[in-house]
């Protein structure tokens, strides 16, 4: 079975990260907000990974079967995924 290699659509962790940068992009739109330095950086990561929602991700895990079928489906195309 031939497969992407590299599709988002079969890597859940990509949707992770992008929920991620999101979060931070959104707390760094606050000027007061934004790091000014790595450790400061590093916490702000921490803080945002802690509210991270584990039920959402959850989710991205426990759909692969369908994400896999759907992949299989379209023969390797792209997916609304």
């Amino acid at each position: 079975m031939h497969t992407p290699a590299n599709s988002p659509d079969l890597n859940p962790i990509e949707n992770v990260w992008h929920i991620f940068k999101a979060k931070l992009r959104k707390r760094f739109t606050n000027k007061e907000r934004k790091p000014h330095s790595a450790d400061q950086l590093w916490g702000a990561m921490q803080e945002e990974w802690g509210t991270m929602d584990q039920e959402a991700m959850d989710r991205l895990i426990d759909t692969m079967p369908e994400r896999i079928a759907t992949i299989i489906s379209v023969q390797g195309g792209h997916s609304k995924w």
